[in-house]
């Protein structure tokens, strides 16, 4: 089943280092969706159609006008000026009418529906801006025909008023349940009896009208159904066949032709009528006034018209001084008035299209209309709906609001006259194809004029664009990736002068060619979009540094511990390192150390306590324990011994094992709980054995009195926390060993390198210098002087310098770190084996040795050797040479993972990187944890030589002097990463073993962050040093960082590549016409199969199609080269593998011979590098809050972008599980445990990936001025105290977590308040909310602490008024609301919801895919 993950495994990563580089060439290739193209100018969507835009370039093509425009008038009095004005000064700038005349025969293709006119104008031909749109077209605000083949309409306009009511009905009610018809007629014959009839019956419709229509129902505003009356239709018209008139049949009728009526805009006045589209019943009715007092002659002949002030001079006509009565006066109320008030349908205009004229002479030119109107009553006979005894009265006028007659002025308005009934029932021709444009808005300045007319689909409308501003700025030509049909005018404007003009015919016409072309698709090649996809394809490459150990085997070696196998080793070494660990905390872990001694073990065992603190209560604490192991009961047998010191240890270490700091009061007030010492002091362990294993009962009492005795002195010992230090400028050592060294085959040592006091005026070199101290070695020193020689240690005084050639001057301490104590602890190890009496006197005494570091906070459990000693062995269970570590993940026990708020277990890495590291050995050590194979040469001595990196003050050059033999790096921080790197460049490998196998008690939140950045500032000063150092093997790491950035810009390359020219052609490293042949058949495919998976957009469309065949050559020829390349650095390795290991033949230098070398290589170079990448978190951040702000200038195609994004999900997951599933399948197959990684690992690592970004720029700067001192000084930087930067480091998270979710928050706001909100601002919003909540949990944890200092006790005890004025008090409510599981839980999984969401959200908001992929590469972290 494992085999089976890891073939997935390499799959999948096959296919994601595939994938992922097209989807990056693919967001700068593919186009933008066209409602986003011209996005720096304001709105106007492209039609989306690709046969849309084609449809200008085809009329273009045949030379043809699509729209045929009245010519720019050339006189001052053509133009009209009044449309701006400048403090009440008429300017420049003018506009005029324009006629419009479609005729474009492409347009009858089913894509163009309503077609509306858009005006351009431009006096340069660069800059252009609307001038017009379908609200200033007359008579309609669209195009009824296409072209002039389709046909005239005849238009009637009707009056103001309708008839009044003949007095059998209510004048409200006139027109509930109503009929109006138009009558249509050519025929003079038929006019005359219309015009003599009062009413018409049905029967006569047929001789009487040539065609019929009109509408039917309840109007003004009623909300009865139309339908409810007999031949009336639910949209308000009557039903009318050629043979019918609303459901009734006419004898002999052949009516033709259709009418249509519709609301003038203005029902009230006359003039221009713009129509509605409103249904018959939602008509505006207004009320009109007739009087039917008869009218004299003299009036009559004056023929003013009804309704309007007389001219100047004249009387009015009636008894009102202002021309107008009043329903309400008196003589109204007495009813000795004439006047009627009555309510009237709106002025409307009848529209008959389709009529064509009939045969015979008795024909009008043009034909007559009369209105007709009827009910339901008065089914079966029609009247007419508008007065036609004209001169006799006074004509209805229309009342407004406040009952007042509508009038016009003698002024602006030219009267009317009178006209005969002809005239007046005539309907005016008028094209379908032609349209007026009454501008309203300027056009421009007086003078060079471009004017275009646009026609635009339906479609711009209903795609939630709402209306053209005044002016609005529009892109330049080709405008057929907008307009269905374009035509253009060009001249001086209101001027004779007409020079001529660019893309201007002689007669004023506009080039079509200029007008139209080849539509060139938009992309998202902006800055942002080079910016993030620069940025994603950087943390891909990082990605693929972490993932790609992965796709090799994990090294074979030796499944079971054998005792055997221990005769392999000189001895073995548990170094426990500590410096302010109280007592407590060093008995646990030596108890750890002691109890997972192996068992029957063949080689000496050694528990090194260095003691960096020279803590002389701690050496009494280590000599009482070696008292108790002293007491421990022996029956005589040696067997019987050992096993009884490990059942006790077993125990101590089972209820030690989960103790934690605050419980052993280390870092806390307070004295041990009783039931805490008992079990640190090892009395609760005895009495296990007393009542589990029958010790009671298999010793007698004064066997068991020493050890219990024993235990008594140890736990009255623990209870002292007086601190002692004494001669701290000696070493201080003790040594113990069994009383029968035969018996038992522990050896402990507690060691207490020299720490004495230094000059704070000078610098704390690593070099004999002033203020250091030193001690002296002669010629040829040997080893075992090495202590003596120590202890005569004094410090270099300056001017009093020791000078004497015979001797060397040895600095005292190196390291004053943790890597110096080690050193120290390794070295006194190996003399120690080389004394006489601890030789072995057989092959083991030239062995290697196995040297485990076990930090003071952390406890080995017993089977820790069990299960590291055969990871050094081969399955034939002989000593692999090429292992140099092994490393067991870190554990807190306290900090469960939905606990874990700062990612304390580090969690990710150890559960998924290492896992990954271990497929070519190349896992990092972490210090503790980490067991070191270890072999110096026969007689070497415990002094090397190295150059010292500042010069000396006489000579000015860099002299050598002698240092003591140092195993592990001290040159920086992180000595365990840079010895990780020294086994690497040896060609060594590691091992990393995921068990449980060590329990460590969590630091507090201000020492883990001051961890974290220490470590980061280890990894800047060890890659300057590593980079810009010549050690040995160095050019390796130089030579993979080197690939990687090749690998970079191969990657960047191929997506900046926009063109078909090909590098490795133009530089000639190719054949071209081999190259150009093999491009071509791969060109060839890809159109295949292109077309057969789109084929008709692609034909539509070529230029699109080129382009994704130019994207996938690029993509193939980069695919092609990485793996040529691949597969020339493969056949170099295996060669020297076959050199160096089957032939034997060594090289001159160090050089990979097998491929996980490389993969090993590759892991050193990310830890050398990972810190490079914090600005990645602070570009995402920023990112997204720009998209949240401003103006969006990219767009993605939702479909491609989530079918991409669902792929690299699935891999990106897929991935994870594979690996961490073959891992948990092999260790639970191995030792029946699983740790596998769980969802609060992933979110962890999630947070702390924003959290560490401060912390990594900070680490950045310390670590280059560490750096720098070491360089020019020669400063040791190697050292920390605790919580070294910690504040700072806390600090830093801390305001930085609450500044990311007050952004948040303000982002919100702003989507909600602002009324500037761009598109996208929505998706950005979500992710920095995402942000925030990712966040959260270490904000609240670092501000408010957990627990929090407010017991519940003390917050029950409290007042309201005492409460809500303590801050500890709000301080408490919000741990409780954010830190408690059920709120935990709910962000758990959050992000894995999120994850899964997230390519769906990507079909309504594209632009969250780029987030996702940003999320999949950039949130891997080195630790």
């Amino acid at each position: 089943m494992a085999c089976c993950c890891h073939v997935c495994y390499v799959m999948q990563f096959l296919l994601f280092m595939l994938v992922f580089p097209l989807w990056a060439k693919w967001l700068v290739t593919s186009p933008m969706p066209t409602q986003y193209w011209h996005d720096s100018f304001p709105k106007w969507p492209a039609i989306s159609a690709v046969d849309g835009q084609k449809l200008a370039l085809e009329s273009a093509r045949d030379g043809l006008h699509s729209i045929e425009m009245s010519a720019i008038p050339k006189t001052a009095e053509g133009c009209n000026y009044s449309c701006a004005a400048w403090r009440g000064f008429r300017t420049a700038e003018m506009n005029f009418r324009v006629s419009l005349t479609l005729n474009d025969s492409t347009l009858r293709k089913g894509y163009a529906h309503t077609v509306y006119p858009v005006l351009l104008a431009s006096a340069d031909f660069q800059d252009w801006w609307v001038v017009a749109d379908r609200r200033h077209a007359w008579p309609s605000p669209f195009w009824r025909a296409r072209t002039a083949k389709a046909g005239h309409s005849y238009s009637y306009l009707t009056d103001t008023c309708t008839k009044p009511p003949d007095g059998k009905s209510e004048g409200g009610e006139q027109f509930t349940g109503t009929y109006v018809l138009a009558c249509v007629t050519w025929s003079p014959t038929a006019f005359a009896k219309l015009e003599k009839m009062d009413e018409i019956a049905e029967s006569e419709l047929a001789t009487l009208c040539n065609t019929v229509g009109g509408v039917c129902g309840w109007s003004c505003g009623s909300t009865i159904p139309s339908e409810r009356l007999p031949g009336c239709t639910a949209d308000s018209t009557v039903e009318v066949t050629p043979t019918s008139v609303a459901g009734t049949t006419i004898p002999n009728a052949n009516f033709g032709g259709t009418v249509e009526m519709r609301e003038c805009l203005d029902g009230t006045s006359d003039g221009k009528c713009d129509t509605t589209t409103g249904m018959f019943k939602t008509w505006t009715c207004h009320k009109c006034m007739y009087d039917s007092t008869p009218l004299d002659d003299d009036t009559r002949r004056l023929q003013i018209i009804s309704g309007m002030k007389p001219p100047p001079g004249l009387n009015p006509l009636d008894d009102t001084s202002d021309g107008s009565s009043t329903p309400g006066d008196a003589e109204a109320m007495s009813g000795k008035t004439s006047r009627t008030i009555y309510t009237s349908l709106p002025r409307f205009k009848v529209l008959a299209s389709g009529i064509s004229l009939p045969g015979g002479t008795d024909v009008f030119s043009q034909p007559r209309t009369y209105l007709l109107t009827s009910s339901m009553s008065t089914r079966g006979t029609w009247q007419k709906l508008y007065q036609t005894n004209l001169g006799k009265t006074k004509l209805p006028v229309p009342l407004d609001s406040r009952g007042k007659p509508v009038l016009k002025t003698w002024d602006d308005q030219e009267a009317v006259p009178v006209t005969d009934p002809l005239s007046s029932h005539a309907m005016n021709l008028q094209a379908q194809n032609k349209l007026d444009i009454e501008p309203g808005w300027c056009f421009g300045m007086q003078g060079p004029l471009y004017l275009v007319a646009c026609a635009v689909n339906s479609t711009l409308y209903d795609s939630g664009f709402d209306r053209f501003t005044a002016g609005q700025m529009a892109a330049p030509p080709p405008f057929n990736d907008r307009c269905i049909a374009v035509s253009g005018r060009c001249g001086h404007a209101c001027s004779a002068d007409q020079p001529a003009m660019a893309n201007c015919t002689a007669g004023g016409l506009i080039n079509q060619s200029a007008l139209v072309g080849p539509i060139r698709e938009e992309k998202n090649q902006t800055t942002p979009v080079w910016l993030f996809v620069y940025v994603l394809l950087i943390g891909f490459g990082v990605k693929v540094v972490m993932l790609c150990p992965g796709i090799f085997s994990a090294y074979s070696h030796c499944r079971r511990y054998d005792p055997e196998l221990t005769e392999a080793l000189r001895y073995i070494v548990v170094c426990i390192p500590s410096a302010g660990e109280n007592k407590c905390t060093v008995l646990r872990n030596v108890v750890g150390a002691i109890g997972c001694m192996p068992k029957d073990c063949n080689c000496r065992y050694h528990v090194a306590f260095v003691d960096e603190g020279h803590r002389a209560e701690q050496k009494r604490t280590f000599s009482k324990l070696g008292d108790v192991i002293h007491a421990i009961p022996n029956r005589g047998e040696i067997a019987s011994y050992d096993f009884n010191v490990s059942q006790l240890f077993h125990h101590w270490v089972d209820d030690t094992k989960k103790l934690e700091l605050k419980l052993v009061k280390d870092g806390y007030k307070g004295d041990l709980d009783a039931d805490i010492l008992e079990r640190i002091s090892g009395r609760s362990a005895l009495r296990r054995l007393k009542r589990e294993q029958g010790w009671d009962r298999t010793f007698s009492p004064q066997m068991l009195q020493p050890l219990e005795a024993a235990i008594d002195a140890l736990e009255q010992d623990l209870k002292v926390t007086k601190k002692e230090q004494r001669e701290l400028h000696k070493d201080d050592v003790l040594d113990w060993a069994p009383k029968d060294r035969n018996s038992l085959a522990l050896r402990m040592h507690y060691l207490a390198r020299a720490k004495p006091p230094e000059d704070e005026r000078t610098i704390k070199a690593q070099h004999v210098a002033p203020g250091t101290w030193y001690y002296q070695v002669s010629l040829n020193p040997d080893n075992n002087d090495w202590l003596q020689m120590r202890s005569t240690a004094q410090e270099m005084v300056y001017g009093l310098e020791h000078d004497d050639p015979s001797k060397r001057n040895v600095p005292l301490r190196t390291s004053r770190g943790k890597a110096g104590g080690l050193n120290y602890a390794e070295n006194y190890l190996s003399i120690y084996a080389d004394r006489p009496e601890n030789l072995y006197g057989d092959a083991r005494d030239n062995c290697p040795y196995l040297f485990s570091i076990c930090d003071a906070r952390h406890q080995f459990q017993t089977d820790f050797f069990h299960t590291t000693i055969p990871y050094f062995f081969n399955e034939d269970q002989t000593m692999n040479p090429y292992v140099g570590f092994t490393q067991c993940p870190q554990f807190f026990h306290e900090m469960a993972d939905k606990l874990d708020y700062l990612d304390n277990n580090n969690a990710q890495f150890f559960r998924l990187n290492c896992m990954i590291r271990n497929c070519c050995g190349g896992v990092s050590s972490c210090g503790t944890n980490g067991t070191w194979a270890i072999q110096h040469k026969p007689g070497s001595l415990v002094w090397e030589e190295e150059k010292t990196r500042v010069r000396d003050a006489e000579t000015k050059r860099k002299s050598k002097e002698w240092v003591e033999r140092r195993t592990f790096h001290e040159s920086c921080k992180v000595e365990d990463t840079a010895s990780s790197l020294q086994q690497v460049l040896k060609g060594h490998r590691s091992q990393f073993i995921n068990r449980r196998l060590s329990f460590g008690m969590a630091k507090n939140p201000v020492d883990y962050l001051a961890a974290v950045q220490r470590w980061a500032e280890g990894g800047v000063v060890l890659a300057l040093q590593t980079f810009l150092g010549c050690h040995k093997g160095v050019y390796m790491v130089w030579f993979t960082f080197l690939f990687f950035i090749a690998f970079l810009v191969s990657l960047i390359h191929l997506v900046n590549q926009r063109d078909e020219d090909f590098l490795v052609r133009d530089l000639g490293l190719i054949d071209k016409d081999w190259f150009d042949s093999v491009i071509a058949q791969i060109t060839e495919k890809v159109r295949i199969v292109a077309n057969f998976v789109n084929s008709e957009n692609f034909q539509r469309n070529p230029e699109l199609l080129k382009d994704y065949v130019t994207m996938t050559s690029h993509f193939t020829l980069w695919l092609a080269g990485l793996i040529l390349f691949l597969f020339g650095v493969f056949l170099l390795t295996e060669i020297l593998k076959l050199f160096q290991r089957a032939i034997g033949c060594k090289l001159c230098f160090v050089w990979p011979d097998e491929m996980r070398w490389w993969g090993r290589l590759l892991i050193s170079m990310d830890n050398l590098t990972y810190f490079l990448w914090f600005w990645t978190a602070f570009f995402w951040i920023a990112f997204n809050y720009y998209s949240v702000y401003a103006k969006r200038t990219y767009h993605f195609n939702s479909t491609g972008m989530f079918s991409f994004m669902l792929v690299v999900q699935i891999l990106s997951w897929g991935m994870v599980i594979a690996s961490s599933l073959r891992y948990t399948l092999s260790t639970s197959m191995e030792a029946n445990e699983v740790i596998s990684l769980s969802m609060d690992n992933i979110w962890r690592s999630t947070q702390l990936f924003y959290m560490s970004a401060p912390l990594l720029a900070y680490s950045i700067i310390k670590g280059v001025q560490d750096y720098m001192r070491y360089q020019m000084y020669g400063e040791d930087i190697s050292y920390w105290v605790g919580g070294d930067r910690g504040v700072m480091s806390t600090n830093l998270v801390k305001y930085w977590t609450l500044l990311l979710i007050i952004l948040a928050i303000a982002a919100w706001i702003y989507y909600f308040t602002s009324s500037n909100v761009q598109v996208g601002a929505l998706g950005s919003c979500l992710i920095v909310s995402l942000i925030a909540l990712d966040v959260l949990h270490p904000c609240v944890y670092l501000w408010v602490g957990s627990p929090p200092s407010m017991s519940d006790e003390k917050a029950a005890s409290k007042t309201w008024f005492q409460a809500l004025t303590d801050k500890s008090w709000y301080a408490r409510q919000l741990h409780n609301i954010i830190l408690n599981p059920s709120v935990t839980g709910l962000f758990k999984w959050l992000g894995p919801a999120w994850f899964v969401a997230m390519p769906f959200l990507t079909l309504a908001m594209p632009y969250i895919g780029v987030n996702q992929a940003f999320m999949m590469v950039g949130s891997t972290t080195n630790r």
